[in-house]
């Protein structure tokens, strides 16, 4: 069977070798665990999204974390629920020291342990559209949750697969309940880098079915086209068209998964035909809306190059 659910992000610089190391070995094709130690290179971490869910949190050190233009100061403690396709990305580290715990997880894993009671996905909101949530913990009782990943899942063991689920599971709910308690969660701070960029960015994920040209942006925002060339490319790393673009993708698979019909979705993302959907849907996904469609079907796997690369992207 295919895996479809592929991190997507742009190319990095340099050739650093990353400290992570993957926890889940060969438990489950549902979720990846990486317990990471590297420090952040700006021009490493450019914006980026996951088919899946992301669990990002920080154990210990300091940075900076953009998500879909809001920035957030994070620390020993924070915790980062973000949902599939959101754009995102770490913009720069603030301690000489950084260790973080990233999770990747699909929402078959989710709906296999939820109950009508206990639904694990409520956290991360809605699956295509969330809101991704910035919360704050105890270090020490984050620490605690997250020390199953030292088992040692490679051990020929009975019962160590479902140990570690078990208590990746209770981790899942120390997360539902911390967004629940309705006082964890932070807001954004104001930008330090560029408020206008930013905002441009919310008015592009607001108005994803609308003419997005860069006289629009220059007309609305009173700012030279010129401005935003450059200002977008170095903000984001990719140029305006490209950025959205690939936001205008990301909502069609959103709206794939709610209509299950390409034909009548391409319009609503912004597509002037359906053919030029259809182009540059194959070549950002490397399939066509059809074959994602069937792959919905499936038992959908996970299958991330983010860390089985030498880059951290």
């Amino acid at each position: 069977m295919k895996n479809f659910f592929n991190n997507q992000s742009q190319e990095t610089i340099d050739d650093k070798q990353i400290q992570a190391s993957r926890v889940n070995t060969m438990i489950s094709d549902q979720y990846e665990i990486y317990h990471v130690k590297d420090d952040v290179n700006q021009t490493q971490t450019l914006y980026h999204y996951h088919d899946c869910y992301e669990i990002h949190a920080t154990l210990e050190g300091e940075a900076v974390f953009y998500i879909d233009g809001e920035q957030f100061d994070i620390n020993a403690g924070t915790i980062l629920l973000i949902p599939a396709n959101k754009m995102h990305r770490i913009m720069k580290q603030s301690s000489e020291y950084f260790e973080r715990v990233y999770i990747f997880m699909t929402p078959v894993f989710l709906k296999r342990y939820s109950t009508r009671k206990t639904n694990l996905e409520a956290c991360f909101g809605n699956y295509g559209l969330g809101e991704a949530k910035i919360l704050k913990s105890n270090p020490d009782e984050l620490r605690q949750q997250l020390d199953f990943i030292t088992f040692d899942t490679a051990k020929d063991e009975f019962g160590v697969d479902v140990t570690f689920e078990q208590a990746l599971v209770r981790y899942i709910i120390f997360l539902n309940r911390l967004v629940l308690s309705n006082n964890s969660e932070l807001h954004p701070k104001s930008n330090e880098i560029n408020e206008r960029i930013d905002e441009m960015i919310k008015y592009i994920s607001e108005h994803l079915g609308d003419d997005l040209t860069l006289e629009e942006m220059e007309s609305h925002f009173y700012v030279s086209k010129y401005y935003i060339t450059r200002e977008f490319k170095k903000h984001t790393g990719y140029t305006f068209h490209q950025f959205v673009l690939k936001k205008r993708l990301l909502y069609s698979k959103y709206l794939l998964r709610e209509r299950k019909n390409a034909s009548q979705i391409f319009s609503d993302c912004g597509f002037i035909s359906y053919p030029h959907f259809l182009k540059a849907f194959k070549k950002e996904f490397k399939m066509t809306p059809k074959e994602f469609l069937n792959l919905l079907q499936d038992n959908e796997k996970i299958h991330l190059e983010h860390f089985e690369t030498k880059h951290y992207r």
